[in-house]
């Protein structure tokens, strides 16, 4: 009889004739499989079925479930080094990464998963549930649900490596830095300007110097190294402030950073990583170029009080930002001199009804720029007459106005740059005229006067 469905009864009747069988000293299955009319091999089989449930002594009456499965092995390796973590685990329960870090309690606030590795395969169970009632330690009755089938369990095996954080102290740290230089900041002096009631805003745009650049004039027409950028910043700032001085100016706009240093960090790349000729190490361009921005700023200040804005470039984005906390902290005591260093790229800036716009033009498409403004700045917008860009990033000038809309005003500006060729701009067939800008803007009228200075180069 194969496939026969066995009650409780004949399972417990099997189990008691095969321990009085075993006392006798005889283990044929031939008298059982007789006596229930099927083979001996379906008789061992019912036998098996019938002791697979935990029997123990208990008072009154006690429910049994056999586990639905049978246990597949699971193992879990663990190593862990000053550095890294490795772990390797073959289990039905954890699936994901998430799992390992909760199993294994690792602290993310010291490590971070540096590779993931998953792969499955297949185990086997018995599609069966036994249930047994059990009395005095004796089964009084039972059932069985067998199917007969196989069933696939899936074994998950990861692979978990962690590293050690590499804590990020340069933003504490020059934190801490700021907050020091603060307490020994130069004590400046307020300084009493004239007053004028139609007073102007001069602003000064120098951009692109490059600080750091180093060119050789045969293979770039001109030279170019740290102690050259000092004389072409200090002797074109001085053009512009000598032209501006001959009108009532009230306060000076100086925008800086627009690619000031050559490159972002020791290894003489630009903030994306494009190597660069460079005159000496990273520590003396960035001291160097702070010392010339005071200069700047200072020189400045003798004439109006000044309003610095950072704009980050696309060679020193994260010099720009270390500049401008380094100027904010020069400056902390002085009254006369306001330094913008927000994180944002794009800066705005009103003056009467003129709105100004700066951005470094490297990742903008410029025709987009008037519209961007009235959707930043929507307020500014509304209150002004007079609005325009100033970019830099081309090293050449170039004045744009929108084809849809001229009644606006609005003119987008690429100004010149300050710096050399070096011999990759120069071989590219770049030939601009080296210059900074100034403009002259009154509170009612927009634009009034423009200058352009030439740097002395020797």
């Amino acid at each position: 009889m194969s496939g026969r469905e066995w009650t409780p009864e004949e399972y417990k009747e099997i189990v008691e004739t095969r321990n009085e069988l075993i006392k006798n000293g005889n283990r044929s299955w031939t008298p059982i499989a007789k006596k229930f009319n099927t083979t001996n091999q379906n008789a061992n089989a019912a036998y098996r079925r019938a002791v697979g449930a935990k029997h123990g002594s208990v008072k009154g009456k006690t429910e049994y479930q056999e586990k639905e499965e049978k246990e597949i092995p699971e193992s879990k390796s663990y190593e862990q080094g000053d550095d890294f973590i490795n772990v390797i685990c073959a289990s039905k329960r954890m699936l994901t990464k998430d799992d390992i870090i909760k199993e294994f309690k690792i602290d993310l606030d010291v490590w971070e998963v540096d590779r993931f590795k998953v792969k499955t395969s297949e185990g086997y169970r018995k599609d069966r549930k036994v249930q047994w009632e059990v009395s005095d330690g004796r089964v009084t009755s039972g059932k069985v649900d067998d199917s007969g089938k196989m069933l696939v369990v899936p074994l998950y095996h990861l692979e978990v490596r962690f590293k050690k954080k590499i804590k990020d102290t340069s933003i504490d740290l020059l934190s801490a830095l700021i907050e020091d230089a603060k307490k020994y900041s130069p004590k400046y002096i307020k300084i009493n300007y004239p007053i004028y009631n139609d007073g102007m805003l001069g602003e000064v745009d120098m951009f692109d110097i490059h600080i750091g650049r180093l060119s050789w004039d045969d293979e770039s027409s001109e030279s170019y190294d740290l102690k050259l950028a000092q004389l072409a910043v200090e002797s074109t700032l001085l053009k512009l402030l000598s032209m501006m001085k001959l009108h009532q100016v009230t306060k000076i706009l100086l925008p800086l950073g627009n690619d000031f240093f050559n490159v972002d960090n020791k290894f003489n790349t630009t903030t994306k990583g494009t190597p660069q000729q460079e005159d000496t190490r990273w520590q003396k361009t960035f001291k160097k170029g702070r010392e010339i921005c005071v200069w700047m700023i200072d020189t400045c200040s003798q004439i109006a009080p000044v309003d610095v804005l950072m704009i980050p470039g696309n060679h020193d984005q994260q010099r720009s930002f270390y500049l401008g906390d380094s100027l904010y902290s020069w400056y902390h005591n002085s009254k006369d001199v306001n330094i913008d260093n927000s994180a944002m790229a794009t800066k705005y800036y009103n003056y009467g009804n003129t709105l100004l716009g700066f951005t470094h033009g490297d990742d903008t498409n410029l025709k987009d720029l008037p519209f961007r403004m009235a959707v930043d700045v929507p307020d500014m917008w509304a209150k002004s007459k007079y609005r325009e860009w100033h970019t830099g990033d081309k090293h050449h000038k170039k004045d744009m106005r929108p084809d849809t809309d001229e009644s606006t005003g609005m003119v987008v500006r690429i100004l010149r740059a300050l710096t050399a060729y070096d011999a990759w701009t120069f071989n590219k067939g770049y030939r601009s005229l080296r210059s900074s800008e100034s403009f002259l803007w009154t509170l009612d009228k927009g634009l009034a006067a423009q200058y352009t200075a030439i740097p002395d180069i020797e």
